[in-house]
Formats: structure tokens, sequence, C-alpha cells
């Protein structure tokens, strides 16, 4: 990493306020010329706010932003990309209607003479590829990849920009342990040759593997700025992060009291056949790579891919596959990993979003007073944090989104929960709270699928672990058998015949 020098960018006393919500209290922080600048903290602790007021995309309330000792507080978005400062949000940006190789080299495409060289273009953007190991083709539109690809690309491409300040917004969110160190070496190797970085994270290693320093928040507040996150330790920086020490939450397993869903034979578009149970009160972890059948198996289980054989049971009745309303009212309720694509909608408001496809309604009109009970439950239960009800989810912290789109899962009081990676993107304070909810709602009888690329959390939460591998299942673990090594050394066995769960 290339040693600190001058001030590259500067805040004094930057603040944003909307209505009587303070998102970011006066805020006074420094990045300095070729450093790997980590912000760290809870969901809405102000972590987002701030880049966005860096970047130009939100205009602060009061304080100033400095850039090479220059006031921009005032530039737009536009401007201060031009003078080199950059931000790749949470969210892939992607422009789906062109080619991986058309997106990598946008906006200045190669050109012989008149004409567009795009031989030249796809030379240089499988140079990318390779150079990143992605293995997707170059002449892919980019609205083709999947969600983690798209958010890939956009990585390389942010990268590839050379600006003075590449500020990465949760940059590892969907990428293997693999992806991710290979994304830390590119980013070390650009340092090396003077590109200065702001790295969000909320993962402790991540900042002390890649940060020269680190700037803390906590509730809008700035607490810790300019550590060397790598003479801490982890404890140090989680307890500058939440206020006390975390305690981890490590779930005691239970047995299955009795039978409550039943897969039979399902096969949907070269998965399967797939066949288990799950037991009332049981968190079943289903564990697979990419296109393994783990995640499409739980997808047909929500209605949400066409099945070609096989049936779903639930409580004894039978669903129809490939239909979510049949799904959902059969019990069955799904939480995406793509909480932007798939999760929110962006237009609605919190109340709104909460009873989403389950309007309450008195006669002809929707009974207003029951959706704002249901807000006042959930606000209660899942301790979200939010200026007021109407406030549009778009606004909020990727954490804070998540427990809303829980909130709403859990206002259609489902017998099944598939949880698909529910703490991806989130907080180590608001992982526990998930955690503890979702142990509390086992404890009250609801069964849970769990899908986690973190074979940590499948371990500390799971009673029992179907692995899969080439469309079907290929090992199953239960008890003591329940450890990462466990989980790895099967993914890669033949398929096999699953025991049910023990009642």
């Amino acid at each position: 990493m290339s040693q600190a020098t001058a001030p590259l960018l500067e805040t004094r006393g930057l603040t944003k306020v909307y209505g009587r919500f303070t998102a970011l209290e006066p805020t006074d922080v420094t990045i300095h010329e070729g450093s790997i600048h980590g912000f760290l903290g809870k969901n809405g602790a102000g972590k987002s706010t701030l880049v966005q007021l860096l970047a130009g995309s939100v205009m602060p309330t009061a304080g100033q932003v400095l850039f090479r000792g220059q006031d921009i507080t005032s530039l737009p978005l536009a401007r201060r990309r031009e003078m080199g400062i950059h931000l790749l949000s949470q969210h892939a940006q992607v422009v789906a209607d062109l080619s991986v190789a058309e997106n990598l080299v946008l906006p200045g495409y190669p050109r012989k003479g008149p004409f567009l060289d795009r031989r030249a273009m796809r030379r240089q953007a499988q140079e990318l590829l390779d150079r990143y190991a992605l293995r997707f083709p170059v002449d892919a539109l980019a609205g083709s990849l999947s969600a983690p690809d798209q958010r890939r690309l956009s990585i390389v491409r942010t990268l590839m920009d050379q600006g003075a300040l590449a500020m990465l917004d949760e940059p590892t969110t969907a990428l293997s342990q693999g992806e991710r160190e290979s994304l830390f070496e590119w980013i070390r190797g650009l340092n090396e040759e003077g590109q200065t970085f702001v790295f969000i994270s909320h993962f402790n290693s991540e900042i002390q593997a890649i940060c020269t320093n680190v700037t803390v928040l906590r509730d809008g507040r700035v607490v810790a700025d300019g550590e060397d996150p790598r003479a801490m330790t982890s404890a140090e920086i989680s307890e500058l992060v939440v206020g006390d020490k975390v305690q981890e939450f490590v779930r005691t397993r239970r047995p299955a009291t009795r039978e409550r869903v039943v897969v039979d034979g399902l096969v949907s578009d070269g998965v399967g056949p797939v066949s288990f149970t799950v037991g009332e009160g049981e968190i079943l972890g289903l564990v697979g790579l990419p296109e393994s059948g783990a995640q499409e198996t739980a997808r047909a289980l929500a209605g949400l891919r066409p099945t070609q054989a096989g049936t779903v049971t639930v409580d004894g009745r039978v669903l129809r596959a490939g239909h979510v309303r049949d799904a959902i009212a059969g019990g069955v309720a799904y939480l995406t990993n793509d909480r932007i694509g798939e999760g929110i909608v962006g237009a609605l408001t919190i109340r709104e979003m909460l009873r989403l496809g389950n309007w309450p309604t008195r006669g002809p009109l929707v009974d207003d007073g029951e959706v704002s009970r249901t807000y006042d439950r959930y606000h209660s239960r899942l301790e979200f944090r939010v200026s007021s009800s109407r406030q549009p989810i778009e606004e909020l912290s990727g954490g804070n989104q998540q427990k809303i789109l829980l909130g709403r899962l859990l206002a259609l009081e489902p017998k099944l929960l598939v949880l698909d990676e529910p703490t991806l993107g989130v907080d180590v304070a608001t992982k526990e709270e998930v955690h503890r909810l979702v142990d509390e709602l086992t404890a009250n009888g609801m069964s849970v699928i769990l899908l986690a690329y973190d074979t940590d959390e499948m371990v500390r939460m799971v009673d029992r672990v179907i692995t899969f591998s080439d469309g079907t299942p290929s090992g199953q673990l239960t008890g003591d058998e329940i450890t990462a090594d466990g989980i790895i050394a099967r993914l890669n066995h033949a398929p096999t015949e699953l025991a049910p769960a023990s009642a």
C-alpha cells in the first residue's frame, strides 16, 4: 500500500438532516492521497449518507467538502466525476442492453478512423476479465448476467476508471472468498500506482486486510477517525462500531417435532430430482456453489421457478408448482438474496412495503388503520431505524431495508420461511439480530430453509444441512457433523438419498 501523504478530500462540519431525522451529525473526516481509507459502521450509522455527500449525489444540510483544498460543496455529481471522484454504490451499475465488452470500455470505445473498433474493444475487455479471473463471455449482454456477476462487472469498470478517488460501497457483496482476495490484490496494485480508495465494509477482517486507516461511524456520528485498523483487534473495532462488546449468537440445535414440509421428486429446469423434508421448528440449510441446485430448489419451492415433476406439500396441502400466490397461500414465504432487484419497491413508503401484496381491507377500501398497526408492530419488534412510517424505503440503509423485507414476510404469517442469504450486506450487529429473530421464530414452531455462502453462519444456525452438486443433493449433515470442513467435503460428493427430519 502507498504511504498516505497530503489530504485529498476533507469534510468540515458536514451534516445531513431529513425533516426531524438527522442522518449525519456534523462530521470532520480527512482522506489522504494514496491511502485506502475504510468506512465502518452498523447499518444506519451514516456510512452511505457520508459517501453520497462526498460523491455529490446528495447535497448537505450544512458543512463543507474540500477536494485538494478547493471547496466543492455545491458541485453536482457529474462535475465531481469530471474531477476524478467516483462512487460505486451497493447496487450493480451496468447497462443491461450492452455487452460485457461494451460496458467495460464505456465511454472510451476504441476506434479505427470514424468507426468503432470492435476487435480492439473485445480484446481490451477480455484482458480485463482474464486479469480479474472473471469467466463470463465478453459478448454476453450484461443484463443476462446474474446479480453477483453484474456487481463484479461494475467493480472492474469502476477500478478501470483511474479517477483520483474511487469510493467502493461494500464491493465484496456476493463475492466468494477467492474473488474477495483477488479484488483485494487488484486494489493493492492500483494503490501502489497512486490510486486513492474509500472502502466501505461491514467486515472487520476486510478493513484490517486492505485499509491503511479507518473512520468508524455510530448513530450518525464519527467515533473514530484516522485509526490504523491493523493495530487494533477485531474485538476493539467491533466495540467502536456498536458501542459495546458484541455477543456472537450461537443457536442451540433442537430436534424437529414433526414433518411439516415434504418435497418429493421435484424437478425444475434441469435441477433434480430433489426430495427432502423439513420439520416443524427446524432450520434446514441448503448449501451449494452457484448453479448447483440449492438456490434453484429454494426458488422452485416458493413458486419462482417452473417445475416439470414432483410435489411440494406443506401441512398436508399439495402446492401448485410454479405459482407464487399458491405458495404464499400454502404458507411459504421467500426472502430473496437480491434485495434491490427483487425485494424492495423503491417508490413505496415503509408502511406500504410492509403490506405489499397483502393489503388489509375494510369493505372495498384499504384498512389504513391496520396498515398503521402493522407498521407499529414490526417497528417495535425489528427495531428498524427510520424517520417515519412514510419514509421511502429506498432512502434506508441496506440493513434497515432487510428488516422491512423480513417484516413483510412475517406479516404473511408463514409456516415455512425460505431465507436466501438473509444477512448479505448487513453489519455485524444486524446480523446477530437476524439470527436471534430466526431462532425465536423456530422456537415458536416456524420451519425455516436457510441458504448462505458463509459456512460459519450455516454452522451456527442450522439443525441439518443438505449439500448440492450438479443439480442434485450430494450429502446430508446432522448434529456434530455440521462443521465448515464437513460441508465443504460433501459439496463434491455423488448424489445421495436423504433421510427425513428426525421426529
